[in-house]
């Protein structure tokens, strides 16, 4: 059975890369975007859109579920160092994300259909006063769900 709540696949990654954060060099994951981030680079992991549509009868459905990965790096010092730094991490997340397209659990089975990373984004955010760099990446998850047919 699939993943199709988005706040669990929010969790599902979280788990995924707290087992993983010290091979990607990673201080901290966090569920959710954070107003203070304590240590850095650290990732949080933001649940975004989800959206459904009929793509069968009796009311099979296909869902997709957005969940964003920012990664946060501070101090903004060199910023040459600080952005290539910050690049190469934002590019192993991804690869990271291909390398299991199916999001396999402990039990060896596919959380979702398929995922894909859509877009990295690259720039600086303020947090508390302080700057941060900053890359955001779009994770799409898609799968699919039987809903009920109803009646009483």
């Amino acid at each position: 059975m699939y993943i199709t709540d988005n706040a669990v696949m929010c969790r599902f990654l979280v788990d995924k890369f707290e087992k993983v954060k010290a091979d990607l060099k990673l201080q901290d994951v966090f569920y959710g975007d954070q107003r203070k981030i304590p240590r850095t680079p650290a990732l949080c992991v933001e649940p975004g859109e989800k959206t459904r549509e009929l793509n069968g009868a009796p009311r099979r459905t296909s869902v997709t579920m957005t969940n964003y990965l920012i990664v946060y790096h501070n101090p903004v010092t060199s910023a040459s160092v600080i952005r290539e730094e910050d690049d190469q991490r934002a590019e192993a997340i991804e690869r990271f994300i291909h390398a299991d397209p199916h999001f396999v659990d402990e039990n060896n089975e596919d959380q979702v259909i398929q995922s894909l990373v859509t877009s990295i984004e690259s720039g600086y955010q303020q947090k508390e006063g302080s700057l941060y760099r900053a890359s955001r990446l779009t994770v799409e998850a898609q799968t699919q769900e039987q809903l009920p047919t109803g009646g009483a």
